[in-house]
């Protein structure tokens, strides 16, 4: 609980630091939107290029413990954009979706994983954070530039949805880095040490514009609907984690389970985590839901101690 606060603390600080400089006018909402630029379309693929390139690929995988985690997320993924669909908040469906299906598995999960569980988790971590972002950010990176092109000529529409995802500059960051790390071939010092100056970035920016995100926003009308998405990610999404791991692709309890690494436990515990930040960058790079996943990322947060806490009494029970 305390390594929890210990890394969630100095997050409220740059975001409490980015709701006083937008409430004293020293940080404007031009400026705002200047700094989430940035943060969306340079330091996030920065970050995800970095991460894909240098990844080790762990061998063997255990797919069951993949499957598990990823298709509960694509479960949810399904049931917040739907939900965002019947409340006729379609431009919204996209962030619905992934917000609530998209765990802050590299800033909380892998100290909190290991620090409660030991280095036995190493493996699971990386397989988690290997597939997590080519996973969720190229389908809600697909949904949101569908409905960018939606309208007109449904084929035509489809085909630009399409190039619009391949050329995002999300995607096309993992492709680059994963491709660099799958051909082996080096990728330059000068430039992997650029792409780390920008991705470390990513958090500082992400917390600070959430911040003068609720300084400007109106935030009233978005609490009920971003405690479902908060509950979504906290409750369900580790509770079908739990159900798919050991009703369906039989995933023995770590005290059963050959010796490391263990695969239940980190499983659950990881589905049970708070809204990455990542999230926000993502709705900044589209302007849509900024203030849905403001919200929603603070109370699943605040939310998470205890999530975490009830997910690792029940794996390990």
């Amino acid at each position: 609980m305390t390594l929890i606060f210990q890394i969630v603390l100095p997050m409220f600080v740059l975001v409490a630091l980015g709701f006083y400089a937008g409430k004293s006018g020293n940080f404007s909402n031009t400026a705002a939107q200047g700094l989430s630029r940035f943060l969306g379309i340079y330091a996030l693929p920065a970050l995800l290029f970095a991460a894909m390139a240098k990844a080790k690929i762990p061998d063997p995988i255990e797919w069951g413990f993949v499957a598990s985690f990823f298709v509960a997320a694509f479960i949810i993924f399904g049931l917040g954009a739907a939900w965002m669909l019947s409340i006729r908040r379609r431009d919204e469906a996209a962030i619905g979706g992934f917000a609530p299906s998209f765990s802050s598995i590299g800033l909380l999960g892998a100290p909190i994983l290991m620090d409660a569980y030991g280095s036995s988790v190493a493996i699971p971590v990386m397989l988690l954070i290997l597939f997590q972002s080519p996973l969720l950010f190229t389908t809600a990176t697909m949904i949101a530039e569908a409905q960018r092109t939606a309208g007109g000529r449904p084929v035509v529409a489809a085909v630009n949805a399409v190039k619009a995802t391949l050329l995002s500059p999300m995607i096309l960051s993992i492709v680059v880095g994963m491709g660099f790390n799958l051909s082996g071939v080096h990728v330059p010092d000068a430039v992997m040490k650029a792409a780390d100056y920008a991705a470390a970035t990513v958090l500082p920016c992400a917390c600070f514009t959430l911040g003068t995100s609720l300084s400007f926003g109106k935030l009233s009308g978005k609490f009920g609907q971003a405690l479902v998405l908060a509950v979504m990610k906290t409750v369900l999404h580790p509770v079908l984690t739990w159900v798919l791991a050991v009703e369906v692709f039989h995933l023995p309890p770590d005290w059963l389970g050959p010796p490391p690494p263990d695969w239940l436990a980190p499983a659950v515990t990881a589905a049970a985590l708070p809204i990455g930040v990542n999230v926000y960058a993502f709705a900044e790079r589209y302007q849509t839901g900024r203030e849905l996943v403001s919200m929603s990322l603070l109370l699943s947060t605040l939310m998470s101690p205890i999530s975490i806490s009830v997910a690792f009494m029940v794996a390990m029970s």
